[in-house]
C-alpha cells in the first residue's frame, strides 16, 4: 500500500512539474514607483540598506513577533517559497521581513523569532519615526491600536468587526479597523448634539480638550478639563490615567469631562446600558448625553477608523445633506481640478461584492463594511474585507480539511498538505496534524510584496492564506519580464517545490520542539 501511495505521489509531482506557468500574476498586480531607500537594523544589529540588499527580485514581508497566528504562517510559507525556488531563480531572489511593532521588536526579539522559525533572512526594525516612513513608502497603514487589541485578544479579525477599506490614488489598499475609543465616542456625542469643541493633538498623548461650548481652560492653568471614566466594578467615577485616544469604550462606556475646580459629586451614576458622556462646567452646571449603537453611521465609522490609523481627513457638514469628506490622507480632488472625487462603497452581502453607495455617510446606519476610493477605481479593484475572506476560506475548508490544496485529477488526485500536516493512513485526500504540531488561527491582515530590481512593488499578496507555489510562479513571471531568466529555458520548478515542501513538512515539529526546549531552559 505504501509503495502505491509513493508511486502515485511521484507521478503527480512529475505531471505538475510539466505544466507551464501562465504569464499573468496570481497575486495583486501593482503599478507604482520605487520604494524610498532606507536603512534599518537586522536581528544581528547590522545596518541593512534596501538598495544594497542582495537579490534582483526582493520579497518583503511585514510581521511582528507578538503575533501568534498569521506571522508564523507567513514566515513558514516564505520558507516554502525560498526552498521551492529552483537554482536558476534562487540566486536572483532575496527576502526580508520588516516589523510593524518596532517599539517591542528589538533585534534580540527578532533574532529569537527568526531562529525559532529557521528563517535565515534579515528581520528588520528601527526607530518609530524611520519605520513610519518605510511603511508609508510601501503604502502600508499600521494601526497600533489594532496590534495592541490583536495581542490582547489573541484573535485578530472577528466576524462583528466593522472596517473601512481605503484605496489611495496609487491603488494601495488598507483595511482600517474600527475600535471605538473615548475619542470616537466624544466625536459622536459632540456631532449629534451640536456641541462646540476645541482641542489639540499631542504626538504622544493624543487629543487634549481645551474648550467645550466656548468655555476655555485658562492659560494660567488655574483650572483645566479633567477626563474621567466610570468604573462599573467599583461603581465610581475616576480620573483616567491615559488619554481619550487610548480608552476602550467597550470597557468604559461612560466618560466625562469636568472642570478641575468643579464639584465631582455632580457626576451622576449611569443608569442604562447605552454609551454616555457627561460635562461639568466651572460654574457647576452639568449636562449628560447618551449615544446608542443604533445611531452609528458610516460617518462615525470613517472618522473612528481614520483616527485610529492616524490618517488625516477633511470633512464638512451641510445643513441639508449632512457630512462630506473632501480629502483623505492629503489626497484632495481640488488639487487636481476636481478631475475625480471620493466615492463611498458598501459591501453587498448577497452578491458578495462592493457597490457604489446611493446614500450619504449619515444615512448608512450600523454599517459593517464600507470603502472609500476615487471614482476612477473599479468596484472589483477594492479588496474583499478580511473577515469575509476568512469566512470564505472557512467555508471551503472541506478541501484537504482546510490544511492544504488538491493537485492532480482522477485516481492521481492528492492533497499537498501544509507544513506540519500529513496524509492519514489510507487516503491522500485529507490532511491531519502531525502529533506535535501547533495550530495557528488566522487573525489580522498583512501584506507581502514582490519588488523588482528597481525596488518597485510589482505584486502584493494579502493575508496568510496564499499558496506558496503560486507565489513562486509570480516570482518566476517577474524574473522573465525583468530579463533575468530566458523564458525558453527548461526546468521542473514544480518538482523542486514539491520536494522542498516535503522537507518542510516537519518544520513545525522542529519549531515546537525548539520552543518547548527553550521554555524548559528558561
Amino acid at each position: 500500500m505504501k509503495v502505491r501511495v509513493v508511486a502515485f505521489f511521484l507521478i503527480s509531482i512529475l505531471l505538475v512539474s510539466l505544466v507551464p506557468t501562465t504569464s499573468a500574476y496570481k497575486g495583486y498586480q501593482l503599478s507604482r514607483g520605487s520604494v524610498t531607500d532606507f536603512t534599518l537594523i537586522d536581528q544581528d544589529e547590522n545596518n541593512v540598506t534596501l538598495s544594497l540588499t542582495n537579490g534582483e527580485i526582493l520579497v518583503v514581508a511585514f510581521i511582528f513577533t507578538r503575533c501568534t497566528d498569521v506571522c508564523p504562517v507567513i514566515t513558514q510559507s516564505l520558507r516554502s517559497v525560498q526552498d521551492g525556488l529552483s537554482s536558476e531563480y534562487s540566486d536572483d531572489v532575496g527576502f526580508i521581513s520588516i516589523s510593524v511593532d518596532p517599539e517591542y521588536d528589538t533585534p534580540e526579539r527578532l533574532k529569537d523569532f527568526s531562529e525559532l522559525h529557521d528563517a535565515n533572512w534579515s528581520h528588520l526594525t528601527g526607530e518609530l519615526e524611520v519605520m513610519e516612513e518605510v511603511w508609508n513608502s510601501f503604502g502600508l497603514v499600521v494601526q497600533k491600536n489594532v496590534i495592541e487589541a490583536h495581542i490582547a485578544d489573541g484573535n485578530g479579525h472577528q466576524s462583528n468587526d466593522s472596517t473601512v477599506t481605503f484605496v489611495d490614488g496609487e491603488g494601495n489598499s488598507s483595511e482600517l479597523m474600527f475600535l471605538p475609543t473615548a475619542w470616537s465616542l466624544t466625536n459622536a456625542v459632540v456631532d449629534q448634539n451640536n456641541i462646540s469643541l476645541n482641542y489639540s493633538k499631542h504626538p504622544e498623548y493624543g487629543h487634549m480638550i481645551s474648550g467645550i461650548n466656548g468655555t476655555e481652560s485658562p492659560a494660567d492653568w488655574s483650572w483645566y478639563w479633567r477626563f474621567m471614566t466610570y468604573n462599573e466594578t467599583s461603581s465610581a467615577w475616576q480620573e483616567s490615567n491615559v488619554g481619550v485616544d487610548f480608552v476602550d469604550v467597550e470597557e468604559y462606556p461612560n466618560i466625562a469631562y469636568i472642570a478641575s475646580n468643579a464639584d465631582e459629586n455632580l457626576l451622576q451614576t449611569p443608569t442604562d446600558d447605552t454609551y454616555g458622556m457627561s460635562i461639568v462646567y466651572p460654574e457647576n452646571i452639568s449636562e449628560s448625553y447618551t449615544f446608542d449603537e443604533s445611531d452609528l453611521t458610516a460617518w462615525h465609522l470613517t472618522v473612528g477608523a481614520f483616527d485610529g490609523a492616524d490618517l488625516n481627513y477633511s470633512s464638512s457638514k451641510h445643513s441639508q445633506f449632512g457630512h462630506f469628506f473632501s480629502s483623505f490622507n492629503d489626497e484632495d480632488p481640488a488639487l487636481d481640478n476636481w478631475s475625480w472625487y471620493w466615492e463611498l462603497h458598501t459591501w453587498n452581502e448577497s452578491d458578495m461584492s462592493w457597490e457604489y453607495s446611493q446614500l450619504g455617510v449619515d444615512s448608512i446606519k450600523e454599517p459593517q463594511y464600507i470603502a472609500w476610493a476615487r471614482n476612477t477605481t473599479a468596484d472589483s479593484d477594492i479588496p474583499i474585507p478580511g473577515a469575509v475572506q476568512s469566512m470564505i476560506d472557512q467555508q471551503s475548508s472541506q478541501v484537504c480539511d482546510g490544511h492544504g490544496w488538491e493537485m492532480g485529477s482522477g485516481s492521481g488526485k492528492h492533497c499537498m498538505c501544509d507544513g506540519g500536516y500529513e496524509w492519514p493512513e489510507g487516503t491522500m485526500l485529507s490532511c491531519v496534524a502531525v502529533e506535535a504540531e501547533e495550530e495557528y488561527s488566522v487573525g489580522h491582515s498583512t501584506t507581502t510584496f514582490i519588488l523588482d530590481r528597481e525596488r518597485k512593488p510589482r505584486v502584493a499578496w494579502t493575508g496568510d492564506n496564499w499558496d506558496p507555489s503560486e507565489f513562486i510562479e509570480d516570482i518566476e513571471t517577474l524574473a522573465e519580464i525583468e530579463g533575468l531568466i530566458d523564458d525558453s529555458s527548461e526546468g521542473i520548478p514544480g518538482l523542486t517545490f514539491a520536494m522542498a515542501f516535503i522537507a518542510l513538512g516537519t518544520a513545525a515539529i522542529a519549531i515546537n520542539v525548539r520552543s518547548t526546549s527553550n521554555e524548559e531552559e528558561n
